[in-house]
């Protein structure tokens, strides 16, 4: 029999009964509730449907699986990092992941939009953001990223309020911004792909935007508007990300994993992880135990 653990917004089935329940602290405020999931390492059913709107965080790196949205396209995307997704009341997300064995979770917000009204001076009816699946967006991510950090330590529920009614009016920002022109899915997988395998080397905007066919200055505005970040904020943190990888998973030196991940030298690789990670490289490998 699968296991199944139900909260009123959000289901997750996994595969045996045997598995653990997975670590999801929950705060409920006013109008709003938050929890952070850490998945354990089985294949899982989910499904995202009720009275609330749905924003989360994903940090999972998949094998294989497959989603879809209230009848839309199916995405079998299978790197989940960073990726933010936007379920309103009345829609429905549901799928299956079979994650791959590392540190998975997500950071989701609840809230009831009725609630909001005054803070807003919106209903989200009109004007609601549309669903969506793994989008980028640097602000958004980075406080729900606070948000995940506040709910695990316990932090008092101002502060929490506070990081909640921020991401929603970010989220309210991103709508605004992405009503004009911008990068499809299809042309972000494909630079994506493009920067995962030349990672390494010293690109350029320029090489960049060749990939797909526009002037820099066509494309980094697209780009900027897509992801809210500029082409070298986002190849900056592509390569902090796989360093991270790197100095977790192998014995690699130092100067080996900033060269593998395209920085120039090893002082500016050293600063650069300090800035992002709070520590040196090799601090870091050190506290990893």
């Amino acid at each position: 029999m699968p296991a199944r653990f139900i909260n009123p917004d959000c289901e997750l089935e996994f595969e045996t009964a045997r598995v653990r329940s997975p670590d999801r602290p929950l705060r409920q405020l006013s109008g709003l509730s938050i929890e952070h999931v850490r998945l354990p390492d089985e294949r899982f059913e989910y499904k995202v449907v009720g009275n609330s709107h749905y924003l989360a965080l994903h940090d999972i790196e998949l094998q294989d699986g497959e989603v879809e949205l209230s009848d839309g396209p199916r995405s079998h995307r299978r790197s989940l990092g960073h990726r933010l997704t936007f379920v309103p009341a009345g829609c429905q997300v549901a799928g299956w992941s079979v994650p791959k064995i590392r540190s998975n979770s997500f950071t989701a917000l609840y809230f009831d939009a009725t609630t909001l009204v005054e803070e807003f001076r919106t209903g989200f009816t009109v004007n609601s953001p549309p669903p969506f699946l793994y989008a980028l967006d640097l602000s958004l991510r980075v406080t729900l990223e606070k948000l995940a950090n506040a709910i695990t330590v316990g932090s008092g529920a101002a502060y929490l309020e506070s990081l909640c009614l921020v991401a929603v009016g970010e989220l309210l920002q991103m709508h605004a911004v992405r009503s004009g022109p911008r990068l499809s899915e299809a042309e972000l997988d494909r630079l994506l792909d493009f920067i995962e395998a030349h990672l390494e080397d010293d690109l350029s905007v320029e090489d960049l935007a060749k990939v797909l066919g526009l002037s820099r200055f066509h494309f980094s505005r697209l780009f900027k508007t897509t992801t809210s970040q500029s082409p070298y904020q986002f190849l900056l943190e592509r390569r902090i990300l796989r360093s991270r990888d790197l100095l977790r998973s192998t014995n690699l030196s130092v100067a080996d994993i900033a060269s593998r991940c395209g920085f120039r030298s090893v002082p500016q690789f050293e600063e650069a992880f300090r800035r992002a990670m709070g520590a040196r490289p090799i601090r870091y490998r050190a506290d990893l135990g």
